[in-house]
């Protein structure tokens, strides 16, 4: 029997659509591209926003479309906060949660065999332990990634994300060493720790830790040359872990701390716990210590009530903060969240034209970041091979994320090489 997966959102989804093509590959099954007909379509959706959960019905029909007498099983965020709205769908025949997916082939085969299988996307309790997906190797891939946290207590008035993930959930710190050591001797040269509320690992787990504790054994597991943070709120970044993050260079030089909104009021309507002022302070305390250190962050525009005074204010701020990339979103109100009864609703018009302008910003930003390291030696990790005018381009990241594509062998994918960077291209600086 042949699966094909297609997944939307985060880089927590992504790792566990890889977990969760291990598993099916050990059922039995094969794994093969969504672009082929296959007989099970496993579709790992997102809802963070109301264009997340239309991408999600769009793939869904597209499966079908590919082959109709195709089982479609359904699961990922999307699934678990409206699972009546997705099985509702004709082309859905199988809807799991966030939760139990390792259960995923078994439900599959019972589906295929004509048994009465019922759809499971319940309701986290407070007790909920973390549903411990085992790290694969990703093919040909040179990051590993690695979910070491689950859920959510932050509760932000636009998020529907704690009531898709529940409660904080850390995995066990042994159980994720051994991880480390079992991506460390497959040849990964960096790995990537994902996370709903990455800065909260551990707090949960008997007895308690912190992401600090965990980051400095991390760095000492052999093969592993890079260990790079996927997003730390701003209010997480305590003195240990940047201590931490200084003493070793295994750890990359860019964080993606999210800002949300450059105003004090929105900031505070947002439920956020802090002001620009804040953001302003730890942005300065961080570079000083970490030189070439790239930043970016997710901002949002059209927030219920935000004025054109407060959308300027936070575009000015957001131009001072000097990010290296932007991740820009317009509001969309979550059913169940306190942001969507609030009034003052921006309406669709403005929304789009302020994210225009602060898509621009960021491409303005980047393009200001990526000129500060022409004419410089960087070290890159080689993830990919392009065809070239003049024969094969590689391309990668360095450190601190940028990427940069230059001329060599098909045989350095997959390895870290010096190079040195000549000039800033379309998405990439070229060496």
């Amino acid at each position: 029997m042949k699966v094909a997966f297609h997944t939307l959102g985060c880089k927590v989804n992504y790792y566990e659509s890889e977990a969760l093509k291990g598993k099916f590959r050990r059922e039995g099954f094969e794994v093969v591209d969504f672009e082929e007909p296959a007989d099970v379509y496993v579709i790992n959706t997102c809802t963070v926003t109301h264009l997340a959960e239309r991408k999600s019905r769009q793939i869904i029909r597209r499966a079908k479309r590919r082959n109709p007498a195709a089982l479609v099983a359904v699961t990922g965020c999307y699934a678990q906060v409206s699972p009546a709205a997705v099985s509702s769908l004709d082309e859905v025949d199988l809807v799991i949660g966030t939760a139990g997916r390792l259960s995923l082939p078994d439900l599959v085969k019972r589906k295929l065999a004509g048994e009465g299988v019922f759809d499971r996307a319940e309701a986290y309790g407070k007790e909920a332990a973390f549903e411990d997906l085992p790290w694969v190797p990703e093919g040909e891939r040179t990051r590993a990634f690695l979910k070491i946290q689950d859920g959510c207590r932050q509760f932000c008035t636009y998020c529907i994300i704690p009531r898709a993930r529940g409660p904080l959930r850390s995995l066990p710190l042994q159980k994720a060493l051994e991880y480390l050591q079992e991506i460390g001797r497959s040849g990964y040269k960096e790995v990537v720790l994902t996370g709903i509320h990455l800065g909260l690992y551990g707090v949960d787990l008997k007895p308690p830790t912190d992401l600090a504790s965990f980051l400095e054994k991390a760095v000492a597991v052999g093969g592993i040359e890079r260990v790079r943070l996927s997003s730390i709120e701003p209010w997480d970044f305590g003195d240990k872990l940047l201590q931490v993050v200084q003493e070793n260079e295994k750890v990359c030089r860019h964080l993606h701390i999210p800002l949300q909104s450059g105003d004090d009021a929105i900031l505070r309507e947002m439920g956020r716990p802090y002001d620009a002022a804040y953001f302003g302070s730890l942005l300065k305390k961080l570079r000083g210590a970490l030189p070439d250190l790239a930043v970016s962050t997710d901002i949002m525009v059209g927030f219920p009530g935000e004025s054109e005074e407060q959308f300027r204010r936070s575009f000015n701020f957001v131009r001072e903060c000097a990010f290296s990339r932007l991740h820009v979103f317009k509001y969309s109100p979550r059913s169940g969240t306190k942001a969507a009864a609030m009034a003052n609703q921006v309406s669709p018009e403005v929304k789009e034209r302020r994210s225009r302008e602060m898509i621009d910003l960021g491409k303005e930003l980047e393009e200001n970041f990526q000129e500060r390291f022409i004419g410089r030696r960087l070290h890159v990790l080689f993830e990919k091979v392009l065809p070239g005018e003049k024969g094969v381009l590689l391309e990668g990241l360095t450190t601190n994320y940028l990427r940069v594509r230059a001329p060599g062998p098909a045989k350095l994918r997959g390895q870290i090489r010096e190079v040195l960077i000549k000039q800033r291209g379309r998405a990439c600086i070229i060496a």
